[in-house]
């Protein structure tokens, strides 16, 4: 992104307990998820990854330790993945443009996240909103001057859709050609019907 301090966290705390297996090591073109989501970051140019983990930490550690990313551990991960937006939101840099908010479980191409990236760099919008067919996906491209909204999400108040809400009038919804953005390997079979 040109002139721009694009940051990501990239959400691996949690049990995948209806997956059964942890989802972060799903094979995604023949490497784990969670490396796919940090090569993809790098390939659009995100200049920091801060890599949130809680359940089985230090074996995901040592799966990312090899790349350039930041890892925190959120002691809380039980308490829902709004615990650890918020975990990760504490460690970004203070002059992130932009903050991607990333689950491991959906992966997304470079290209895509690219096109987030200049949409937010030319708008100045609150957030980007890939859309497909009409769908709304992910990753949500945050501008970074709401950083201090992302240090306030609870499940209490639906986490991340309370921040839409909040600012419904300065999201940006971006149509892409990419089915990738609908993906969320919640359960086994969501992962079967795509998995690689």
């Amino acid at each position: 992104m040109i002139n721009s301090e694009i940051s990501t966290i990239l959400l691996a705390a949690g049990f995948s307990s209806r997956m059964g297996k942890l989802k972060a090591l799903l094979p995604w073109q023949g490497i784990p998820l969670i490396q796919y989501q940090i090569e993809q970051m790098r390939k659009a140019g995100v200049n920091e990854i801060i890599v949130v983990l809680g359940y089985r930490a230090q074996l995901l550690q040592r799966i990312v330790s090899p790349f350039d990313v930041k890892t925190v551990i959120n002691e809380n991960y039980s308490e829902g993945k709004s615990s650890s937006i918020r975990k990760g939101a504490s460690h970004i840099k203070h002059n992130a443009k932009g903050i991607f908010v990333s689950a491991v479980d959906q992966p997304v191409p470079s290209n895509t996240l690219q096109k987030l990236m200049k949409h937010l760099n030319i708008t100045q919008d609150v957030a980007v909103i890939p859309v497909y067919h009409e769908k709304r996906g992910h990753p949500i491209l945050f501008n970074g001057t709401i950083r201090n909204d992302l240090l306030a999400v609870n499940e209490n108040t639906k986490g991340l859709r309370h921040v839409i809400q909040k600012y419904h009038k300065r999201i940006a919804y971006l149509k892409v050609n990419d089915p990738t953005i609908l993906y969320n390997f919640n359960k086994l079979n969501d992962y079967m019907q795509h998995g690689t």
